[in-house]
């Protein structure tokens, strides 16, 4: 089972005028942690807040890119303190097979999400690769009416997956 999960205030950050990049953009728009991610691995809920999903977003990116070009083996490193992982894809047809190495999550005061806890579930997720791309582009979805509403537009570096999306 993968599912990402947002739960977001009614508050967003301000424009700053010196971001560049949809990467320092998100940063600035949730840096108040007024937007969490929970990603459900296997039953699991990896729990990150939006300013922190800024680190990997570049990440996440290029993973989905991989995928919709039918790159048959690849990896993809999330270096971030509040989830680092390895994920390991194999590219079937329509399926797509990830082996995590979780090396870290952070736990938002959460006793239960713990990497103990994360060991006791599967490291590997086998999903249709429709149903990944769909669950994040739920996310990036939100991320870009969020970018627009508070008046950060396509020229951002970075922008041009968001574009694609409606």
């Amino acid at each position: 089972m993968f599912k990402i999960i947002t739960k977001k205030q009614m508050f967003l950050g301000n424009l700053d005028l010196e971001d560049t990049t949809v990467t320092e953009a998100i940063y600035t728009l949730y840096l108040n942690d007024n937007m969490m991610i929970n990603i459900n691995w296997n039953g699991f809920v990896i729990p990150m807040n939006g300013s922190s999903f800024s680190q990997v977003y570049n990440d996440v990116i290029l993973m989905l890119e991989l995928i919709i070009n039918d790159e048959k083996e690849f990896s993809i490193n999330f270096l971030d303190s509040c989830f680092t992982a390895i994920w390991n894809f194999s590219n079937y047809d329509d399926m797509i097979k990830v082996e995590a190495n979780w090396i870290a999550i952070a736990s938002y005061g959460d006793i239960n999400v713990s990497l103990e806890n994360l060991y006791k579930t599967s490291n590997t997720l086998i999903i249709k690769k429709q149903n990944f791309i769909e669950e994040w582009n739920s996310l990036f979805k939100i991320i870009k009416e969020d970018l627009l509403k508070v008046g950060y537009n396509d020229t951002l570096d970075n922008f041009e997956y968001l574009k694609t999306l409606n």
